[in-house]
């Protein structure tokens, strides 16, 4: 007892206390922890597909606006506590080992956060030839949560397979929906791959005896290195030869899922598609400088390059073979392919949404960056086999002229159109001009941004600065009768689509003006506010116009006026 006294004296007392204090603080998280513990609610909406061809696409948040990722999560704090240092983790068995998301320091009451996985897949993903099912396992944990811990599975396609959509199809509004995914189709043109790269000098030494297509930049140079290209199909008897296109239900879009050989394939299986004749001319085209483009058309795709303000195109498919009709030449390839480009400019002037360019440049800068492949002895030896048949004369310098298509109206994946403004406007310094159902000139800073799944099914297009917080935007709605209820139904979808975000429209008619009628608003949501003006015309079968909107506190007032001024 004398000892236990002595051991609890006033004297012994402080050294006691500051122990307690150390074991207080040591146990107080964890005991904290379960006195207030906080829950969360968990909704993953995880991608169905992964096309390994894309992997640097889903690497890069940046990319295609974040379009693609591994998968999506709201985090919803539905207790009366912080839910603190929250942690979002994942990995995939024998691909990706376990790899942190994201880290929340704190998640309020009520309060919803979203993460989007944008995993780093190894290089090596795009050896996969065949399709395998693979599961993702996704991990929440925290200070004062329970672990939470979701898998899901989903389809590794191999690196030859398109999807062509992930829009679910009681949301597809137009042929374009069902190609959403027609800006990926840059992850498949290869310039830098060695094979082609082999290729291209084979072709510039046997077939064009050199040539200064990107460094003089004048287009019959551009010509001739197109032809250049259409020559080595031809003289290497390359045959046009299809590859299966199968329906596929892909989560809950029923999309084609098409089995694509990659250029290196083209040449050494000295057989292809259309559109992998068109990816093939594309890669050649980059290896040399030069910008080109694929028209992509209902049922078919063919290959150009424009330069100078100027588009081109030929029928790469012309090349045919024996068994199927017959080849033409390289001139009479030039006019077919010249012909289709004055109905496709005319079809894309009309709006009609089946129409679309991939101007490949612009793809890359929106983040569709090709796939990286290894060299590959056998496959040079194959491009041997096939340079051994480039014999003939040179290339001609004297091009054939055909009337130039011009600006293409370019809608999609950033097809910036250069040249003057319609008839009676001028274009102010600094700009550019486009093209479509209705032309204006807007700032060339400016750069086209990609459709999402928010965006109203009448939009054609949407052009704006780097962060988008100032944009013009055309859209066509055809089938109605007056300006007011082109508005209306444009108004009611952008209600529908940004429902999620409490997004309202508001507008009001503020006159008329050149044909146009003149509309004046404000979007909001709990994204903040945008300000806008509009004006819309007939076009015969429809209305068509532009609203010019910026954030709130962008000041676009002038150039809101100068793009107004050049409308026709």
């Amino acid at each position: 007892m004398n000892q236990s006294v002595k051991l609890f004296s006033k004297k012994n007392l402080v050294p006691w206390l500051l122990i307690l204090a150390g074991v207080l603080v040591a146990f107080s998280k964890p005991i904290m922890g379960k006195i207030n513990p906080a829950k969360l609610e968990v909704n993953i909406k995880p991608a169905p597909v992964i096309m390994p061809s894309a992997y640097k696409v889903y690497a890069n948040e940046e990319a295609l606006e974040g379009k693609y990722s591994l998968f999506k999560m709201s985090l919803t704090n539905n207790s009366s506590y912080p839910a603190e240092n929250v942690v979002v983790s994942f990995d995939i068995p024998g691909i990706i080992e376990n790899k942190v998301v994201e880290k929340i320091p704190k998640i309020l009451p009520g309060q919803t956060v979203v993460v989007n996985c944008y995993p780093s897949f190894p290089q090596n993903i795009v050896e996969r030839t065949t399709s395998s099912k693979e599961e993702a396992n996704v991990k929440v944990s925290g200070q004062n949560i329970k672990t939470i811990e979701n898998s899901f599975g989903f389809s590794l396609k191999g690196r030859n397979e398109f999807v062509y959509s992930f829009i679910p199809s009681d949301e597809m509004r137009t042929a374009a929906d069902a190609f959403d995914n027609m800006p990926l189709l840059a992850c498949l043109i290869t310039p830098e791959d060695p094979i082609i790269k082999y290729f291209t000098q084979q072709m510039q030494e046997k077939i064009l005896k050199g040539e200064t297509a990107a460094v003089v930049n004048k287009d019959e140079e551009g010509l001739r290195f197109m032809l250049g290209v259409y020559e080595a199909t031809l003289r290497s008897h390359m045959v046009y030869s299809g590859t299966s296109g199968v329906p596929e239900k892909v989560g809950d879009a029923s999309t084609i899922t098409q089995s694509i050989r990659l250029p290196r394939e083209v040449i050494t299986g000295r057989t292809g598609l259309c559109i992998e004749l068109s990816l093939l001319y594309a890669s050649v085209m980059m290896q040399a400088g030069m910008n080109p483009v694929i028209y992509l058309v209902p049922g078919h795709a063919y290959p150009g390059f424009h330069m100078n303000g100027n588009y081109y195109a030929i029928e790469s498919t012309a090349i045919g073979g024996e068994g199927i009709g017959g080849r033409s030449g390289g001139n009479e390839a030039y006019q077919a392919g010249m012909k289709n480009l004055q109905t496709f400019i005319q079809q894309m002037r009309l709006g009609d949404p089946g129409y679309m360019l991939l101007d490949v440049r612009e793809a890359i800068k929106l983040g569709a960056i090709a796939m990286e492949l290894k060299d590959d002895n056998f496959l040079r030896q194959k491009v041997d086999e096939v340079a051994k048949d480039f014999n003939g004369g040179a290339i001609a310098t004297n091009i054939p002229t055909v009337t130039n298509g011009g600006n293409t109206g370019a809608e999609n994946t950033g097809g910036g159109n250069t040249g003057g403004g319609g008839a009676g406007t001028t274009v102010p310094s600094g700009y550019k001009t486009y093209n479509g159902v209705v032309s204006f000139a807007y700032p060339k800073s400016w750069r086209q941004h990609p459709k999402n799944a928010y965006t109203p099914r009448q939009m054609v297009t949407v052009f704006g600065n780097s962060n988008a917080t100032a944009t013009v935007q055309v859209y066509n709605v055809p089938g109605v009768g007056s300006a007011a209820q082109a508005m209306s139904q444009i108004a009611q979808t952008i209600r529908q689509n940004g429902a999620d975000f409490g997004t309202n429209i508001q507008y009001q008619q503020s006159g008329s003006s050149g044909g146009f009628t003149v509309f004046s608003g404000t979007t909001s949501g709990n994204y903040g506010s945008v300000g806008w003006v509009g004006a819309f015309k007939s076009t015969g079968n429809g209305y068509a116009g532009i609203t010019i909107g910026a954030n709130e506190g962008v000041n676009i007032e002038s150039t809101a006026r100068n793009i107004l001024n050049t409308l026709q």
